[in-house]
């Protein structure tokens, strides 16, 4: 669950990272998001960060700013608690307010992405095991056929 790629036939793919996150953890996957050719929509959904102490909002906001300033992300979810943060973050950032949404947990997150995916997407599926963001993975896995998965994906499938 670290930066594996599963393609669908649907014809979208996700990058699972669902394994930890950090400040730094997040803005090098949101660079390789960003970077990433070849798909229409580039999607993050990034999950709280745990354990950052007093300045954990202030972090999380800064990872929804860098999101916003790449320029390059075309939808910004945030899941649970001071993940509200990023959201705000990248709307500060130019994001716009209809391009980015807020779950308290990532079963809703996972209900969501399943109706919202399309064609051409590309979803980067950010967090720690703490906050259990492999469940959008893993409703991904339930609602549509992967066309490859990692031997070791981590996920039920």
């Amino acid at each position: 669950m670290r930066g594996e790629l599963i393609r669908f036939s649907d014809g979208f793919a996700v990058i699972n990272d669902s394994y930890n996150s950090s400040p730094a953890a997040l803005q090098a996957m949101t660079s390789l998001l960003a970077a990433t050719p070849g798909f229409a929509r580039k999607i993050l959904a990034a999950g709280e960060m745990r354990e950052l102490g007093p300045s954990s909002p202030k972090l999380h906001r800064e990872g929804g700013e860098f999101a916003g300033k790449t320029g390059k992300i075309d939808f910004v979810i945030g899941v649970q608690g001071d993940a509200a943060e990023i959201v705000a973050g990248a709307v500060a950032a130019g994001v716009p307010l209809e391009h980015v949404k807020f779950f308290a947990t990532p079963a809703e997150a996972a209900g969501f992405l399943v109706d919202f995916v399309r064609l051409g997407d590309l979803l980067l599926v950010k967090g720690s095991r703490s906050v259990k963001m492999e469940r959008i993975v893993e409703a991904m896995l339930g609602a549509f056929t992967a066309v490859d998965v990692p031997k070791n994906a981590g996920v039920e499938h």
